[in-house]
């Protein structure tokens, strides 16, 4: 599964499921068309067939108007996965990739103006992450504050815990550590629960390492990029330039400029990139 897949859906589906699925199918106008004029012509079906059927006795109306209401509920979720597939193949991966103004710019072409609902709460929660990834942090806070929905409430937590380190606000980032972890308990999804972790963790090497503590804190980064699968991008990037800035903290630049490297060769626009390349001039110039 995806991370997108994770994000549309919410770490709670029974949260969103019912509400989301006209709003999410108006991003795509070609689905959107399709949508309503099939829906259209199941109803007007409905009514021929409740007019020949109800001549004499109306009690055939029920069985066909409720197979009609099934019939419309399968197709928004028809199209909603349909809508879902598409923004997941064609505008998340430049997400991945590092191409993250062009992401947050499709992402607001295709959402903004027609999301509506819990749908408010899966397009803040999935621009957030690029405005992160670009060191708008003033964004994220704004995104985050559109977040609502119980569902997206982990991502809630999850770009606050991000926007208060940034801000060496580290009570406040342990507080969203906290309710966080309460929410962690009640999720089914393994794979979620995996990375809503593993923010955790990374926060608290960051504090740990701010405070001067790097003990642990290397073997944590280079297991993520042993072992996290698929290794996008800006996953590699980002791990890349932690650890890297974290050899540079110990002394060890020497060893830093690889990783450093590695951030700046897969970083694209993002700030890991950014960074690394500062970094990289400091250790050039001493």
């Amino acid at each position: 599964m995806k991370y997108t897949d994770e994000i549309i859906g919410g770490n709670d589906n029974k949260q969103v499921n019912g509400g989301r699925n006209k709003a999410m199918i108006s991003i795509y106008k070609n689905y959107h068309i399709a949508y309503w004029c099939i829906g259209i012509l199941e109803i007007i079906g409905m009514v021929i067939a409740n007019l020949i059927l109800c001549k004499h006795t109306w009690y055939p109306a029920i069985p066909v108007t409720a197979v009609t209401i099934l019939l419309v509920l399968v197709d928004a979720f028809i199209f909603t996965r349909l809508t879902t597939k598409k923004y997941s193949d064609e505008v998340f991966p430049l997400f991945y990739n590092c191409q993250v103004h062009k992401f947050i710019d499709e992402t607001n072409r295709l959402f903004e103006k027609k999301a509506k609902g819990p749908v408010v709460s899966m397009y803040n929660s999935i621009v957030a992450r690029g405005y992160g990834s670009i060191d708008d942090y003033d964004s994220v806070y704004k995104c985050c504050q559109q977040i609502k929905t119980k569902g997206y409430k982990s991502e809630y937590h999850r770009l606050m815990i991000e926007y208060y380190l940034k801000n060496d606000q580290f009570d406040k980032a342990q507080e969203e550590m906290d309710a966080l972890r309460k929410l962690i308990v009640k999720m089914k999804n393994p794979k979620y629960i995996e990375g809503c972790e593993t923010s955790i963790k990374n926060a608290e090497f960051y504090m740990r390492i701010k405070q001067g503590n790097y003990e642990g804190a290397e073997e944590h980064y280079q297991k993520q990029l042993d072992t996290i699968k698929p290794l996008y991008p800006i996953t590699e990037a980002s791990y890349s330039h932690a650890l890297g800035k974290l050899l540079v903290l110990k002394g060890e630049p020497e060893r830093a400029k690889e990783y450093l490297q590695k951030a700046v060769d897969l970083g694209g626009d993002t700030k890991y990139r950014k960074f690394a390349e500062e970094l990289l001039q400091k250790i050039a110039d001493c």
